[in-house]
């Protein structure tokens, strides 16, 4: 079994991830019900291996908890450091930013059915909201689909 401090493993995920804020117009596009499940099942392909591997990988450590703060941090810290200017995050681009945590990454995570996957969201959660100055809070995949309103006679 490996340390917590070997994290670093998990930097390949890491940097993986963080590629979603790059596309996030991608994922944030005229979004409706139908589009969010199609977004859903690209990000599941284009993103869940990285999130898996970090949720894997960090299950193989001593102290998990450990390694998802951790992990936590520094991807936290990664997004806050490329997108700031002058200390702070533009409003626009953390509505967004924070849209995509909200909307694809706390929803994979629970509902990956991996081990460790609520507490890594929750301690996620945490780090993101400490490190980017904001306060956002995660539900399921179901609840934010029924959300969306249903077309009714084919209007909405």
């Amino acid at each position: 079994m490996r340390s917590s401090r070997d994290w670093r493993g998990m930097e390949q995920y890491i940097i993986k991830l963080t590629e979603l804020f790059e596309i996030r117009d991608l994922y944030l596009k005229k979004l409706k019900q139908t589009t969010y499940e199609a977004n859903t099942e690209r990000f599941k392909s284009e993103f869940g291996p990285a999130i898996d591997g970090i949720l894997r990988s960090a299950s193989e450590t001593e102290d998990a908890k450990g390694a998802y703060e951790s992990v936590a941090v520094d991807f936290s810290r990664r997004v806050f450091d490329k997108y700031e200017k002058r200390g702070k995050i533009a409003p626009t681009v953390m509505m967004d930013i924070n849209f995509c945590m909200i909307y694809y990454v706390f929803p994979y995570l629970l509902k990956s059915g991996i081990a460790g996957a609520e507490d890594f969201a929750k301690i996620l959660k945490d780090k993101w909201n400490e490190t980017l100055h904001c306060n956002i809070s995660y539900t399921t995949y179901e609840e934010l689909y029924a959300g969306f309103k249903k077309k009714l006679f084919g209007f909405f």
